[in-house]
């Protein structure tokens, strides 16, 4: 019998989140380390620290995760006598320090709280990581035995957070609508991957009607109820989908896309990853020949400014002949409704530029 833990995340949201804290850590221990993004770190770290003094919990160290979320941090964070001896490890940050932690944690058994300071991905809640490499260039996927513990997310922190991540996050989230569905087409699938896929239309239909409200009060630095509506699509509702489909299903064309986007520094350097995925999902809506939804896609896009051609990230035709042979060659695209071949991607890639131009 498998433990329903290993699909359902463990959370809390709301403007004083982190007030219960504490009560948590304690069934736990009483050491804890913080890891996370610089920036994250600055936020969240020291209100996160007032709450656990209130209960004598002892934050033995605070430490960088180190800029990527490759298997090279977490080995320089394993040597961490501060990681060693604590019996929770708190992760700040976006999705690499959060992956980075989930990699950490599941490698050593320690318990994982994450404290998600922007809304950019659905990291936070899930079981899997993306690992890449130093350079960048996404690398493999790695799996935690189950979701962190618990996840505390800060609508105020979030609200505070700069808009872009809750932009990009509204493209990865777009994915999880697309990618699951089209990868599981026409296969038998078991309780668990059916709900899952079900539950994936949950990943578009709020964004079209909170997304826009949500992205202008997150610019004006205001918690309200659109833009709680926008995190929990972002984090909650694509995690939930995420760690219930099997890894076959769990992605596709538009991260095979990004995955290829990274073997350019220009793009991986420049530009977010749900940004990229984001067009990756036209690209596949086109690849798919569903025009209906392509045309809502396309309205929503230009409502929030998302991008509808790889010249958004000042990429030449020239330069794709790279991205197409990453995007054919990452594990995403071995499951799909149909072949994935890098001629379908190319010609999928141009049916979009002219339908766009025409429309």
């Amino acid at each position: 019998m498998q433990n329903k833990n290993v699909f359902l995340p463990d959370y809390s949201i709301g403007e004083n989140v982190y007030s219960e804290v504490p009560k948590l850590c304690l069934n736990y221990g009483k050491k804890v380390v913080f890891i996370g993004g610089k920036t994250a770190l600055l936020k969240a770290s020291d209100l996160v620290r007032k709450e656990l003094e209130k209960e004598g919990i002892q934050v033995l160290d605070s430490l960088w995760y180190g800029g990527e979320a490759a298997y090279e941090n977490s080995e320089k964070l394993k040597q961490e006598k501060a990681v060693q001896d604590a019996d929770v490890v708190f992760a700040f940050g976006g999705g690499k320090a959060l992956d980075t932690c989930k990699v950490l944690t599941g490698q050593l058994g320690k318990t994982l709280f994450t404290f998600p300071t922007i809304a950019s991905t659905c990291a936070a809640i899930t079981a899997v990581c993306a690992v890449y490499k130093l350079s960048g260039e996404f690398d493999s996927l790695y799996w935690r035995a189950r979701p962190a513990e618990h996840t505390f997310i800060s609508t105020k922190v979030i609200a505070e957070a700069p808009e872009k991540y809750l932009w990009a996050g509204i493209g990865d989230t777009l994915a999880k609508a697309y990618e699951p569905e089209f990868s599981a087409r026409g296969r038998e699938l078991n309780y668990y991957n059916s709900l899952g896929i079900t539950l994936s239309k949950l990943c578009v239909e709020p964004l079209l009607k909170y997304g826009y409200n949500g992205l202008r009060d997150c610019k004006n630095n205001k918690v309200s109820n659109d833009l709680e509506e926008v995190i929990l699509s972002i984090i909650i509702n694509t995690g939930i989908v995420s760690n219930h489909v099997i890894n076959d299903y769990n992605s596709c064309v538009a991260h095979a896309m990004c995955y290829g986007f990274t073997t350019l520094e220009k793009v991986e350097h420049n530009h977010l990853h749900g940004e990229i995925v984001a067009y990756g999902v036209l690209v596949q809506t086109m690849l798919d020949g569903n025009l209906n939804e392509l045309d809502r896609l396309l309205k929503f896009y230009k409502d929030i400014n998302l991008p509808t051609s790889y010249k958004s990230f000042n990429v030449r035709w020239e330069e794709m002949e790279g991205v197409f042979q990453k995007a054919i060659s990452v594990n995403d695209v071995k499951v799909a409704a149909v072949e994935i071949t890098k001629e379908k991607l190319e010609k999928a890639v141009k049916d979009l530029e002219n339908y766009i131009e025409k429309r």
